[in-house]
């Protein structure tokens, strides 16, 4: 093949040649005369390669491919042509992949997984982004019909919107269970407790209390935990598909996710959310934890303004002195909001155990 080439050159004469490259940053499809093909060969007459990313250091390096021809006319041909638009979009694909990849790996440095493995996840820290300054309350003038009002009732930094509907929230598998966990926590956790109730009043955890944990994701996760823990003590972990850990996770993502929200950060929901999770610490969890839930809750009362400040009539804050007694009496610990610290329009309660664990005997921690 070499030596046919070179008599036919010797008898012809030499031909003007030069590179016909092409540019993927370039859609000029234009190429220059003919030159013999370069294409990593031993025929190649000019002992010649297509210059390669091996071969030349550099990110824009172009990868060149030489065409024969005999004329330099041949340059407009249509298969020349189509040769070289081919060439021009295999390179801008190229760079084009490379430029994903690097982006990706870029990603994947930046971003850690959420989850490794169980393990893991039984021991990843919880943290609770507290604020160091209480939000701007709205002045008088400011309030308008959206704005919420400072009652007892409500909440004075977040009016929540519609109910949720559990199912709207939660994944597929676990819906055949839904109904059950929260008929289990009606009849087996929102007890009549006259602490919590008050005189002339039965029944504030069914009637008050659940319907105002539906009005917010956040105390809605943490009261599905625990209640979701606590049905798997009385029945098996095996009588559901709810998976716990997922449940707890979605707890906390959404607790710190409201902690970010000036509106949200010490809303009484905030405060539910945070107190279920501390209940559910302190019975199915880890002491740590339970700590760590119940030190953010001493700082988001404080910011509110103290107990008497909290809603729903003085039950929120009966509910966290109801906690803390029960707990401190189960762990045999200090309660933590202490009356001369924390001073309270309702009395601290005396702790009750049979009814703080809704009827359980024996309690065996859950994955955590």
């Amino acid at each position: 093949m070499s030596n046919k080439r070179a008599a036919a050159h010797s008898k012809s004469g030499p031909r003007p040649t030069s590179p016909a490259s092409s540019r993927s940053d370039n859609s000029n499809t234009s190429t220059s005369h003919i030159t013999p093909t370069a294409m990593h060969g031993a025929d190649d007459p000019l002992g010649s390669k297509a210059s390669s990313p091996s071969d030349t250091p550099g990110k824009n390096q172009i990868d060149f491919q030489f065409l024969n021809f005999s004329h330099p006319s041949e340059a407009k041909a249509s298969p020349n042509r189509k040769a070289v638009r081919s060439h021009v979009t295999r390179e801008q694909h190229r760079r084009e992949h490379a430029a994903a990849a690097a982006r990706k790996a870029h990603t994947s440095q930046d971003t850690e997984p959420e989850v490794e493995n169980a393990a893991s996840r039984q021991r990843s820290p919880i943290t609770l982004h507290l604020p160091h300054r209480p939000p701007t309350i709205p002045s008088s003038s400011e309030i308008s019909p959206a704005t919420p009002t400072t009652s007892r009732s409500t909440s004075p930094f977040y009016r929540a919107g519609t109910r949720i509907n559990p199912a709207d929230i939660y994944p597929e598998q676990w819906q055949p269970y839904l109904p059950r966990i929260i008929e289990h926590y009606l009849a087996h956790m929102a007890l009549d407790i006259p602490d919590l109730d008050g005189p002339g009043d039965r029944g504030l955890l069914r009637t008050r209390f659940f319907p105002f944990v539906l009005t917010d994701a956040a105390p809605l996760h943490s009261l599905m935990l625990m209640a979701t823990a606590h049905y798997s003590q009385m029945r098996g972990s095996q009588s559901h598909t709810i998976d716990i850990l997922q449940l707890k996770g979605m707890a906390i993502r959404e607790i710190n996710s409201a902690l970010e929200n000036p509106q949200r950060m010490i809303s009484d929901q905030l405060v539910a959310a945070v107190a279920k999770m501390a209940s559910y610490e302190a019975l199915f969890g880890d002491q740590h934890f339970f700590n760590t839930h119940m030190t953010g809750l001493l700082r988001m009362v404080s910011l509110r303004g103290g107990l008497p400040a909290l809603g729903l009539d003085g039950l929120l804050e009966r509910i966290l002195l109801w906690i803390d007694s029960n707990v401190a009496h189960i762990k045999g610990t200090q309660v933590y909001f202490d009356r001369a610290a924390f001073p309270t329009s309702a009395r601290h309660p005396t702790p009750d155990p049979q009814r703080f664990l809704g009827g359980l005997a024996k309690l065996t921690p859950s994955p955590s």
